[in-house]
């Protein structure tokens, strides 16, 4: 199908009179004019024509144009494949916005040095210009003769997820830059880029029966408040054997406590197609700040990415599960979904967009209150505003050291 690009109505009649596609049907015959050896070929036949029929400097300068197609087109293809290369991350994952280091080794198999070397299609998509041509990962101004080198390389990937999206190709275009050979890189290690997590203060005030290590509850553990003695059961700790009380009767008395405790969270977040890509993208921080949260106070949870649910598990192997669900939503969200219903038995939080394009984060508990607030959330995040001040303050009540005073 025929597409007609041209500039946004913004920009003057003169950049849309020179930039807009005015004959795209004809573009499959002048592709390779993209490229300026497409030029130098054009060229080189002009001056043929010229040696033919007008004058013999015609064929000095198609001599001379053949020469610099032939080295310009002959070295970088030899360059790329006399080199053996391998390109790996330090850290096998990282937040968007956060420092990572890259891993490089060349071995050059020529007896002369080379130049321009780069590699284009690693981690080269960017969240300010999804739609701008990127610069190449890395490059090379030189590498010496003979040698196996290891660079180091730091660089900050603002946009989630699983790279390389595609074929990361080891490039170049030394010395005149009229033609680009490229090369497959074979040896690389992916890498992945996780939403940014925002911190939030204080905890959720979810209580539940599941045991936890913050939070609320009032069912037996070996912390919290006094709540009285009772007999030693088989199973229990000598720790909390009261060893006055058990003088005292003549047999084991055991100290029993409040332990905190939390419920089971089923967290639900739209990912459904969207025109703005970094609308869903700040959706998904959200997520993610929510619910590092929630999993660092021990919560059982479940996340709900459009028809797939993924019971989360504790400890570091459950936070990089929710972190590598989020990061491998497509940019611009999943098709064909089936809209989510929390359950009725758990407590749901559901994060969504309203008609502004803003964040709609709505938390219930089908069990408590309806007339109380404690257990009920509806928040409204600002897309186009900062999300650290927002989220900072997300929970109503703090529980942290905020709250002393």
């Amino acid at each position: 199908m025929d597409t007609f690009h041209a500039l946004p109505k913004e920009k003057s009649w003169a950049a849309r009179l020179l930039t807009t596609d005015f004959c795209p049907r004809a573009n499959r015959f002048v592709y390779w004019l993209k490229e300026p050896v497409g030029w130098f070929v054009l060229a080189t036949c002009v001056s043929v024509i010229i040696g033919l029929y007008f004058a013999p400097i015609g064929w000095t300068l198609a001599a001379a144009l053949a020469s610099i197609i032939a080295v310009g087109m002959v070295w970088p293809a030899i360059a790329v494949r006399a080199v053996s290369c391998s390109l790996r991350p330090c850290v096998p994952h990282v937040h968007e916005d956060d420092p990572c280091e890259l891993e490089f080794s060349v071995r050059n198999k020529l007896p002369m040095p080379l130049w321009g070397l780069s590699v284009e299609g690693f981690l080269d998509r960017s969240s300010t210009n999804p739609d701008v041509a990127t610069i190449p990962t890395i490059a090379l101004a030189f590498i010496r003769s003979l040698t196996t080198s290891t660079f180091s390389f730091s660089i900050r990937p603002d946009f989630r997820g699983r790279y390389p999206d595609g074929d990361a190709t080891l490039t170049c275009s030394f010395p005149f830059g009229i033609w680009t050979a490229k090369r497959k890189l074979e040896d690389v290690a992916p890498i992945t880029v996780w939403p940014k997590v925002f911190p939030i203060r204080g905890q959720a005030g979810l209580v539940g029966r599941n045991l936890s290590d913050h939070g609320d509850g009032n069912r037996a553990g070996r912390s919290g408040n006094f709540l009285g003695l009772r007999d030693y059961r088989i199973g229990d700790s000598v720790r909390d054997v009261n060893w006055i009380a058990t003088a005292r009767y003549g047999e084991l008395v055991i100290t029993e406590r409040s332990a905190p405790q939390s419920c089971s969270v089923e967290v639900i977040v739209d990912v459904g197609m969207c025109e703005h890509r970094e609308r869903l993208a700040q959706r998904i921080r959200v997520a993610a700040s929510i619910l590092a949260n929630l999993h660092d106070a021990s919560i059982s949870l479940t996340l709900r990415l459009g028809n797939e649910a993924i019971h989360v598990m504790r400890g570091e192997k459950g936070f990089c599960q929710m972190m590598d669900a989020l990061a491998t939503v497509p940019e611009k969200g999943l098709e064909k979904l089936e809209p989510g219903v929390p359950l009725h038995h758990r407590v749901s939080i559901t994060i969504s967009p309203n008609q502004n394009g803003d964040i709609v984060v709505c938390a219930s508990d089908p069990n408590a209150n309806r007339r109380t607030k404690r257990d009920h959330l509806h928040r409204l995040i600002k897309s186009e505003q900062d999300l650290g001040p927002q989220l900072a303050s997300f929970w109503p009540e703090v529980r942290d050291e905020y709250l002393v005073a």
